[in-house]
């Protein structure tokens, strides 16, 4: 009997144990195991980050350390979803689903996205040599992109979609910042210069991301806004940019950094120094 009962609780029971009360059209068992399984390669990416960090003076390791956090924040949220927790239960505008009803909103997943995708585009501002300021703009934009969608997510009536709105004109803006003030400022990199190839491959990295974040705004669309897909396919969707954005993407910059010049970029950390005192010389 014990052995039975063993058999039966094996398996996924994330949305058994933590069931989606109060939401009519939400996770199955089905989408729990995808969580699963995008947590699995963004842990494992974690976890290759902190060991190719191991291979890198400590003084260099600027992108890994951004790059560590944005893969464990990452991790975290997709822990998070896969266990169908941190979600609310919002009332739809539409009802192409189940006729409408409590659709299951993960307010996780832009938790995730708003500590992990600054990283990235601090990862992406520095590569080209962008200045301080500029940099935290960029990240700052991209924030604003992610909160756009937060709260559109969570509203339930049409003025959903101002907030859409609002988050794609900032992600136009962390678009300029990519496209045009970063491949401005890579090209003046002498290091750079002295390998071509490495601005070839920034080019197809800038394309890369440009393109996968333009299309959350679509999925947005239709999952938390339009309600035309369940959200074990909006968890689909969603996991799929993530596994490029960050696995592959933000992977592809770590390891082009190490061609560059850290110090040159003014990334790196001078090694301590002791500054002899001067004497004093004695009154007359």
């Amino acid at each position: 009997m014990s052995a039975q009962l063993l058999y039966a609780r094996s398996g996924n029971e994330a949305v058994e144990i933590n069931p989606s009360t109060g939401a009519t059209i939400a996770l199955v068992t089905s989408g729990s195991d995808w969580y699963w399984t995008v947590f699995s390669v963004m842990a494992a990416t974690t976890l290759g980050y902190v060991v190719l960090m191991a291979f890198v003076p400590r003084r260099e390791r600027f992108f890994h350390y951004l790059s560590v956090g944005a893969a464990l924040f990452s991790s975290i949220a997709y822990f998070t979803m896969a266990s169908n927790l941190g979600w609310a239960a919002v009332e739809t505008e539409f009802g192409h689903q189940q006729g409408g009803g409590e659709r299951q909103v993960f307010y996780a997943r832009y938790i995730g996205w708003f500590m992990s995708a600054p990283l990235i585009m601090l990862n992406l501002s520095f590569f080209a040599g962008v200045d301080w300021v500029t940099a935290l703009f960029t990240a700052m934009a991209v924030n604003v992109y992610i909160i756009g969608g937060l709260v559109g997510a969570v509203v339930s009536t049409t003025y959903k979609w101002g907030y859409w709105t609002i988050g794609v004109a900032a992600w136009c803006l962390v678009v300029y910042q990519l496209v045009w003030v970063s491949m401005r400022s890579l090209n003046e990199l002498t290091s750079v210069t002295v390998e071509p190839k490495i601005r070839t491959w920034y080019r197809l990295i800038i394309g890369g991301v440009v393109f996968i974040y333009s299309l959350y705004p679509i999925c947005w669309g239709l999952s938390e806004g339009g309600n035309v897909i369940t959200p074990t396919s909006e968890g689909v969707f969603y996991g799929v940019l993530d596994l490029i954005a960050l696995p592959i993407l933000n992977t592809a910059v770590l390891l082009a950094s190490r061609k560059l010049d850290i110090e040159e970029l003014g990334l790196g950390i001078p090694a301590a120094r002791t500054e002899s005192v001067p004497e004093k010389t004695p009154v007359a």
